[in-house]
């Protein structure tokens, strides 16, 4: 075990004093935090709502009713303007769409006259047909309301001799949009992943898929060197000096290890502490999905050395890894945006389970207990690419 320790010792001091290492640990995974933080937009529910313009002619108790409707729909966020501002404020992008209430509304809506509405919208736009569709589903609630309001009261005069009037129409709304509130039949929706990604954005998203696309660069000077090392005997030299493969690989792996984890920390207090990602909602779950992290990098840093002979080969391919693990892992974008494919075949790598784990404790306080199954894919990788590693390393 002292010859291990005493290896991993060796690489750490020969990785300290290349001037590079702290360029790729730190200094290029902090300024990429930054940059995909500021370049993500942020998932909190403002910003997840289509903004609907609103112009309100009219004002009467219908109007109102109607408003408070479109208010309530999570789709929409309401920007009040006058009729005249609605046109441009569609064309220069400001809204999805526009919605006028005329002046009149609500005596036509009370004198059972049709009463039509203006939407102001670009046909071919995703956004605006979207709003139009949720803007329907509101108008359908209000008729039904309206009209089932009327009915009431109207079989309510009829049957006691009392006026139809605007308290009877009043009692006879407030009970249907009572019995409205509470339908007999609703829809339960939840996720059928019980994912956390769903609510990734800004720096959440940014920081954790630092941890998972920068971990692979902190091992290119221990890959360098021993590549170097093979090349010039001095591995050989070692074995012939009564040090053990086992015990090279073990102090390679160390040293692999304990950079990897130190990047990784250095990286989790500045996601806390300057961009206020909850990295620490459970300590013990974030423990162990960092040194899982590390283990898996070592392993892949392990693997490549053993199959490559070259110094540029070495590094050409740990550089090709770690973009494609985090591309196709969900570290530069939340997989929740791609196609259902596209998520299946990423979450055959272990970059997308580590990213749904540190989503999990970022977003949904995620213990131990939630990330056991993540943790149990991503050990599956280490085992297997530490055994071909082994079987592969030669000293020469």
């Amino acid at each position: 075990m002292r010859r291990v320790w005493d290896i991993a010792m060796k690489e750490l001091l020969q990785n300290r004093r290349d001037w590079l290492a702290p360029l790729f640990t730190l200094v290029l995974p902090a300024v990429f935090t930054a940059f995909l933080g500021l370049l993500i937009p942020s998932a909190d529910e403002g910003e997840s709502r289509l903004p609907l313009a609103l112009a309100d002619a009219d004002g009467s108790p219908a109007a109102v009713r109607l408003v408070e409707g479109l208010r309530e729909t999570p789709l929409l966020r309401l920007e009040p303007m006058t009729a005249s501002e609605v046109d441009g404020a569609v064309q220069d992008q400001k809204v999805a769409a526009a919605l006028i209430i005329p002046e009149g509304f609500g005596a036509a809506v009370e004198a059972g006259q049709p009463a039509a509405l203006t939407f102001v919208g670009v046909q071919t736009s995703s956004g605006a047909q979207s709003v139009r569709q949720a803007v329907w589903s509101v108008l359908s609630g209000f008729n039904t309301a309206t009209l089932a309001a009327k009915a009431a009261a109207g079989q309510v005069a009829a049957e006691t001799g009392r006026p139809l009037d605007d308290t009877l129409l009043g009692s006879a709304r407030s009970l249907v949009e009572a019995s409205l509130a509470a339908p007999a039949a609703t829809v339960r929706v939840t996720d059928a992943r019980g994912s956390a990604t769903l609510d990734a954005g800004s720096f959440d998203q940014s920081s954790t898929g630092s941890l998972v696309n920068w971990v692979f660069f902190s091992l290119l000077g221990v890959t360098a060197n021993t590549v170097w090392e093979r090349s010039r005997g001095l591995l050989r030299r070692m074995t012939a000096a009564g040090v053990r493969g086992s015990q090279i690989i073990g102090g390679k792996m160390l040293a692999m290890v304990i950079l990897s984890f130190v990047q990784q920390l250095l990286l989790v207090l500045l996601g806390q502490f300057a961009f206020g990602v909850d990295y620490f909602s459970s300590p013990v779950a974030l423990l162990v999905t960092m040194v899982s992290i590390s283990m898996l990098a070592a392993a892949f840093g392990l693997l490549i050395t053993s199959l490559f002979r070259s110094e540029q080969a070495v590094i050409a391919t740990i550089i090709i890894t770690a973009l494609l693990l985090a591309a196709l892992g969900g570290a530069w974008f939340p997989l929740e945006i791609t196609g259902a494919g596209f998520s299946r075949v990423a979450h055959v790598l272990p970059s997308a389970w580590l990213m749904d784990s540190l989503h999990g404790i970022t977003l949904q306080a995620w213990g131990v207990g939630d990330i056991l199954r993540p943790m149990a894919v991503v050990w599956m990788w280490v085992v297997g690419l530490l055994a071909i590693a082994v079987w592969r390393f030669r000293p020469d």
